[in-house]
């Protein structure tokens, strides 16, 4: 056999030895089983802030506490808000006022003072009245000019004017004030007791209470320091109301349909769990496609999660929980 012959069954077993490792690799994938799952714990995060800022002038936690709802987390304090209180209740006595004035309508002395000021414009009119009818009869006379006896009747006719306008005032003070106007100050009164309800309401958000229990995870502003309005303040964290995260291929969705119960592995308490599938829901499309072998087409990525069939008491977030691990552990 020459060399070139040789060669080729060389070349030959060559490429049949590689075929056959590669053919065995390709079905050993294929046949291997799919790797374990894994998850982790994670909790109802509260972040507790204020309606309006201030200055934070006691934190009455630490972290790590463990509250109960109603337990008081911060306090603020605020100088401006303080200062509308008192304007706001400057205003609700001024306005109560008008309105207790508009319903009593004028006093006795207003009433006297006014009646007394129509008898003296009367008295005034029936002088000037007087005057004129005597000033005619020296006209008719020769005895007085035309201008001064025009000038009287003009005195008279202004004095009856001022005479009947007195006595008009003298019904209303004995009338009492309009309704319109006893509506008008009454609503003023409300209005401004409103206004005092709001600043109060405002006020009572400077001693903030923690929404529900859980543990105080991060405390973000101290005492001395400024809240903004909204700005978290304190984060709890809801262990009450906990479940575990993880990511599954569409192609092992069968196995963790909404409802399903699956168990899980947690390392940290070495013990096992049975959990409740409660949510599936996709990932985004930047989230990795991922081919099942090689060559064959990508799927997407789905997140699973689960929570617990009974309460655990030490599991915290962040542990990690294996799913399909149970039997190597347990």
């Amino acid at each position: 056999m020459n060399n070139s012959n040789k060669a080729m069954v060389v070349s030959l077993a060559y490429l049949a030895v590689l075929g056959g490792f590669l053919g065995y690799s390709y079905l050993t994938q294929a046949s291997a089983p799919e790797p374990v799952l894994q998850g982790t714990v994670d909790a109802q995060t509260i972040r507790v802030s204020g309606k309006i800022a201030g200055r934070v002038a006691n934190v009455a936690v630490r972290e790590g506490d463990r509250i109960a709802a109603g337990d008081l987390v911060f306090e603020l304090t605020s100088p401006e808000l303080e200062a509308r209180i008192d304007q706001a209740q400057a205003a609700v006595t001024a306005k109560q006022a008008m309105s207790e004035r508009a319903d009593r309508g004028a006093r006795d002395e207003e009433l006297a003072q006014a009646r007394d000021q129509w008898q003296r414009a009367k008295a005034a009119a029936d002088l000037a009245q007087t005057t004129a009818e005597r000033l005619r009869n020296l006209f008719a006379d020769g005895l007085v000019s035309q201008q001064r006896l025009d000038e009287a009747e003009t005195q008279a006719e202004a004095a009856g004017f001022a005479a009947r306008a007195a006595e008009q005032q003298y019904i209303q003070a004995q009338n009492g004030t309009d309704d319109e106007l006893r509506t008008a100050a009454r609503s003023e009164a409300n209005a401004a007791q409103a206004q005092l309800a709001e600043v109060q309401s405002l006020l009572s958000e400077t001693r903030i209470t923690a929404p529900a229990a859980g543990e105080v995870t991060e405390v973000l502003i101290h005492s001395g320091e400024i809240a903004p309005a909204g700005f978290p303040v304190v984060t709890l964290t809801d262990l009450n109301d906990s479940w575990v995260r993880f990511h599954v291929r569409e192609d092992r969705l069968v196995d963790f349909a909404s409802g399903a119960v699956i168990e899980g592995y947690l390392p940290a308490l070495q013990r096992s769990v049975e959990l409740r599938v409660s949510n599936v829901s996709p990932l985004g499309e930047y989230a990795t496609w991922r081919a099942t072998h090689t060559g064959e087409a990508d799927l997407r990525t789905f997140e699973v999660q689960a929570r617990p069939l009974e309460a655990i008491d030490d599991w915290r977030p962040g542990m990690t929980v294996l799913i399909g691990a149970v039997a190597d552990h347990g």
